[in-house]
């Protein structure tokens, strides 16, 4: 646990720290996100979200584990579609926790807890389904991520589903950052499908499904720095990456594979 521990404290304290304002303030506070983020962006992230919401929570039941919860930007959504399952949130910092039960106040079935993915503070096969939406991508080792997928497993119940993410190291735009920009592109942060769906089988899940975001020809606007204004000022790469996102992907599954990140469900054998 070395490893995660250093990177626990470093994480936690920037998500401590971190205030928002704005009108997005939320969604800011989720990602991170400029105070100057135009409201178009901010729609296509929105967008991006209830998508990724859908996939990880349908058909959901009994009890859920949102593992890496933030601010609850999830939780929010599932509850919109369907409140038919226990929610349990899950993440190591107390502010975003604070913001994430101020936010579920009046929502039925919903609690939190402080603690790490690599050291779950709950018993084993306790949940139907577990969700861990951009957490492994952050944690310093490939051990780690494995550990993290291994305790997973631990509290689902055999047949449980897992949903879980990564950033997908042969997508067109890792691969231009790599061998042209010579940027560093290695897991836990970026790994392949197959790369993926191995560490996953050997966790003991079997993979049911993918669905892939993020198409960009290139970086994108939020990427940009100083000359994303001039470079696309009509977000001409974000329109086309929504349009592969929410009219291609879901009827064409090879697509999904392309995407820079990729969401996998799959089930506890």
């Amino acid at each position: 646990m070395g490893g995660v521990e250093g990177l626990y404290k470093d994480e936690r304290s920037f998500w401590e720290d971190l205030r928002k304002d704005g009108d997005e303030v939320e969604l800011k506070y989720a990602r991170d996100l400029p105070d100057d983020t135009p409201d178009f962006i901010l729609r296509t992230l929105i967008s991006f979200e209830d998508d990724v919401t859908r996939f990880c929570f349908d058909g959901a039941r009994g009890r859920v584990l949102d593992a890496g919860c933030g601010n609850g930007n999830l939780l929010i959504r599932s509850r919109r579609d369907s409140s038919g399952f226990t929610y349990v949130g899950l993440d190591f910092s107390r502010n975003m926790l604070d913001r994430a039960a101020a936010r579920s106040k009046g929502l039925d079935g919903a609690y939190f807890y402080q603690g790490c993915v690599n050291k779950l503070p709950f018993k084993s096969e306790i949940f139907d389904r577990v969700v861990s939406s951009g957490v492994l991508t952050c944690l310093s080792s490939v051990e780690d991520a494995r550990g993290a997928l291994s305790e997973y497993n631990r509290v689902l119940e055999t047949q449980g589903v897992l949903v879980v993410d990564f950033f997908n190291r042969a997508s067109h735009f890792t691969r231009l950052r790599e061998r042209v920009l010579g940027e560093r592109i290695a897991p836990p942060e970026y790994t392949t499908h197959d790369e993926f769906k191995s560490d996953l089988e050997s966790a003991g899940f079997e993979v049911l499904e993918c669905r892939g975001f993020d198409y960009k020809p290139y970086q994108g606007y939020l990427f940009m720095s100083r000359w994303r204004h001039i470079i696309d000022p009509a977000f001409v790469q974000e329109r086309i990456s929504r349009i592969i996102e929410s009219k291609v992907a879901p009827k064409v599954p090879s697509v999904n594979l392309l995407g820079y990140r990729i969401y996998v469900k799959c089930r506890k054998l």
